[in-house]
């Protein structure tokens, strides 16, 4: 494994992402229920979590984002937008549990 130092509109472009989706507090606001189903269209999307003690993305990742979305109307942590996110893009692509 190596690292390297790259922009993200650069690592977008390598991964082939088809759709990025950032989720702020300052998006529209959308169920994540519904951002989901948007995501699941794509072949490789992108899902980009803010979460920052202080300030938001940088002008450059809004832009290399398709959309930018607002789950909840409260400010919530990190890790709990996460969870959200996962569960339910799971049930919009039908993954079964058993």
């Amino acid at each position: 494994m190596s690292l390297k130092q790259e922009t993200l509109p650069k690592l977008l472009n390598e991964i082939s992402s088809d759709n990025v989706v950032a989720l702020t507090t300052q998006g529209s606001p959308k169920a994540m229920e519904m951002v989901a189903d948007e995501l699941k269209k794509a072949q490789r999307p992108v899902l980009l979590v803010g979460s920052f003690p202080v300030g938001h993305f940088s002008s450059q990742t809004v832009d290399a984002s398709s959309a930018t979305y607002r789950i909840d109307r409260r400010r919530l942590d990190a890790w709990t937008v996460v969870g959200r996110s996962i569960y339910d893009y799971e049930r919009a692509i039908g993954l079964e549990r058993f």
